[in-house]
Order: C-alpha cells, then structure tokens, then sequence
C-alpha cells in the first residue's frame, strides 16, 4: 500500500537536485516558523507580559507585513530571489539569535517583544515574494500545480508537527531554546537556498527603473488581469466574511467552559487533516479549469459556518472543518499554480505581494469585526450571512469569462480558453 501511494504522489519531484534542496528549505522553515508563535507567547508570559501582551506581540507579528510586503517583491525581483531569500533568512536568525541571548541573561521587557516581533516580521516581508517568484524557475512550467501542491502538504505537515513539538518543549525547557530552534530552521533553509542552481543569474528587470517605477509596473501586472485581482478580491472578502467570524466564534459553539477549548482544539486539528487532504488532491487531479474550480473551493468553508449557526455537534463540525482546510488548501494550489504561469518571471514576485498583503488585511479585518458585530447582530445570524455570502459571492464569480473559460497553459494550444485573454510578456529569466 505503501508503494502505491507513493507511486500516486510526484515525489519523483525531489530526484531533481535542485528541487530537493528547494523543498527541504521550505520544510525547514515552516517547522520552525510554526513553533513561533507558541514559544514566544510562553516566553512573553514567563517575563510579566500577560494575556493583553501576548496580544500586541502576536499583532506585531502580521501588521508590519501589509506595508513590507509589496516592497519586499520589488525587491526580491530587483535583487534576485535566491538571494532575497538567503538575506531573509539569516536576518532571522541573527535576531533570534540575539533575542535569545538577551532571555536567557537579562531578561527582555514587553517593549523589547513587540520589537522583536515586528522586526522578524518585516525580514519574512522579503522571503514570502521572493518564494513565489523563484518556484517557476526552479520548477518545470507543466508541473507547476503538482509542486505546488507538493508545497502546501510540506506547510500543512510542517504547521501540524510545529505546534506539537513546541508545546512538548516548553513544558520541559525554557522557550527560549525553542526560539533558539527556530534559528536553528532559517539557518538550515539559507543553507538548502545556497546550494540551489537556475539558469539565470539574475532577473530581467531593467535597469534604472526606481523603485516606485517598478512598483507600478507590478501594479499593472496585477490589475491587468481581471481574472487575478477579481478571485484575489472573492477569496479575500472569503477571509473577511467568513473565515475570520468562524475563528473568533466558534469557540463559543463547541461547548461549555469546561471542555469548549479542547473539542475547539480538536475541530482545528481536523482542518488541519484537511490542508494535507487538498494537498495530496491538489497533487493527482489536474483541472481543466483551475480557476472555475477555486471558486467553489471556499463552500466547504461556507459549510462550516452554517453548521456551527445550527451548533452541530462536534463530530459533524470536524467534518465541516476538514472540509474547510481541504478547499483552501486546493484554493492556494490552484491560484498560485495559475499565477505563475500567466504572469511575467520578472514581476511574479511584485504580483504575488498584492496576495499577501490582501490575506493578510482581510483576516485582520475579519478578525476586528466579528466581535463587535456577533454582539450587536447575534453570532448565529453573522455565521449564517457569511454561509449566504459564499453562495452569492461564488455565483457572481463564475458569471465572469475569464473565469469560465480559465485552463492550464499546457492546454492553450488545444483550446483558447486560457486563464486571461491578455498575452504573456517573454521572459528571459527562464
């Protein structure tokens, strides 16, 4: 069974030197990037932060990344990804490093936290553009969508295992060693990144440009393609909608005092069961049309919102939750796997930024508001209007051509219906 399993995955991938290395680098990195937020919330209440601290440090840890991320995909196709992504790296470690240092002797206030917190986030600004972009020119263009989805089961694994062996660690060390872990992991990725070969050297951005000219120029890139910012635009109000109320109150429907946190524990497992379940379909099924498909990636999400409305009982709701994880995952592979292969080498990295910006402003909105609205609407009636809105919002979306008619590049020769009508610049980065 075993054999056979792994003769369905495209593990064949990793025969490929380089694409080994890119993959053991990512591994290496979600692990421990994972780990973060657990150990940083102990350290932050060992050293009299408290729950409200634990909160500005968490905060710090996603803010700064809406204003750095499109500068980090400038200049990761500015500088060269390979190396914006090195440079993020051990920029991390060294300041984990360092904060380590500081823990175990003199202690760090919760200024000193917040800080910390920020600035680690303003270094993976760099790396995340800079991945998305380097992927392509790593990876054959007709199997972008099976090492994507190889991508996103290596995250899903990583952010199970993560959390897990944290939390074993605290309990016996001081998360200050688990921080030290985590450097350990930028460490061990900068130095899978290094021996990584393409064959360019660098990318085709012209010379001269300034910053704000090539900011732009990504701009363009990206809102050329209505395919591209009209789905960014579905899933985020997705995040905003749906996702983030279901996060901040679904807790509330899963039980009493007592036990409401463990069987929320268990319902967020399940979802993350379902990541790995996407990943391994994101794998073997090839769509026709990817695009169309996404779109209703997010009803398993809408399905878990109208079953914590009707407070289903727990076993149903790990179903609902799986089913949720399983569709954002397949969600990103798709979405991802068509955005490299329409969009430019040289500016993949500037577009795939505007993705990371909006998911990341949409879930801080979506976790702002459901609060205040479940207190002043109801939380059953709030679940059940972003259970409506994934219907709607879906059905306005495949009224859209280019979303109808999206198929892989692979089969553009054969059918004109590709993922975007606009043509695709020559590159000379491949």
């Amino acid at each position: 069974m075993t054999k056979g399993l792994a003769a369905r995955l495209p593990l064949d991938l990793l025969r490929e030197r380089n694409l080994r290395r890119l993959f053991a680098a990512q591994a290496a990195s979600v692990l421990g990037s994972s780990m973060m937020p657990i150990a940083l919330s102990f350290a932050v209440l060992e050293h009299g932060g408290g729950a409200s601290g634990v909160g500005l440090v968490l905060g710090a840890q996603t803010a700064p990344l809406i204003i750095f991320l499109l500068a980090g995909g400038v200049l990761a196709d500015r500088w060269g990804r390979r190396i914006t992504m090195i440079g993020s790296d051990l920029v991390r470690a060294a300041i984990e490093i360092t904060v380590v240092v500081i823990l175990l002797t003199v202690g760090m206030p919760l200024g000193g936290f917040v800080a910390f917190a920020a600035i680690l986030s303003v270094a993976a600004a760099f790396f995340h553009p800079a991945f998305h972009g380097f992927v392509p020119e790593v990876v054959p263009e007709d199997r972008l969508q099976e090492a994507n989805a190889l991508g996103s089961t290596l995250n899903s694994i990583g952010s199970l295992l993560g959390p897990a062996v944290c939390g074993a660690l605290v309990v016996w060390t001081d998360p200050a060693w688990v921080i030290a872990i985590d450097a350990g992991t930028f460490l061990a990725s900068a130095l899978f990144l290094a021996g990584v070969r393409t064959s360019s050297a660098k990318n085709a951005v012209p010379e001269g440009e300034s910053f704000t000219e090539q900011l732009r120029h990504g701009w363009r890139e990206f809102s050329s393609r209505t395919w591209l910012w009209s789905l960014l635009a579905y899933t985020s109000l997705a995040c905003t909608f749906v996702l983030g109320p279901v996060m901040v109150l679904g807790i509330a429907f899963v039980g009493g005092k007592e036990n409401g946190a463990a069987q929320w524990g268990t319902v967020m497992a399940a979802q993350g069961v379902g990541s790995l379940l996407g990943g391994l379909v994101g794998m073997r099924v090839r769509f026709r049309r990817p695009l169309l498909a996404s779109v209703f990636c997010t009803f398993g999400l809408g399905a878990f919102a109208a079953l914590l409305a009707l407070h289903a009982p727990v076993y149903v709701l790990v179903v609902g939750s799986l089913l949720s994880g399983a569709g954002f995952a397949l969600l990103h592979i798709l979405w991802t796997s068509s955005l490299q292969a329409d969009v430019p080498s040289d500016a993949m990295s500037r577009v795939s930024a505007y993705d990371g910006v909006a998911s990341v402003l949409s879930m801080t909105v979506g976790y702002w508001w459901a609060a205040p609205a479940a207190a002043e609407f109801g939380a059953a009636p709030l679940l059940w209007f972003g259970a409506v809105w994934t219907v709607a919002s879906a059905a306005v979306m495949v009224t859209l051509p280019q979303i109808r008619r999206s198929a892989p590049r692979a089969d553009k020769d054969a059918d004109s219906g590709g993922v975007a009508p606009e043509p695709r610049e020559t590159s000379t980065t491949h």
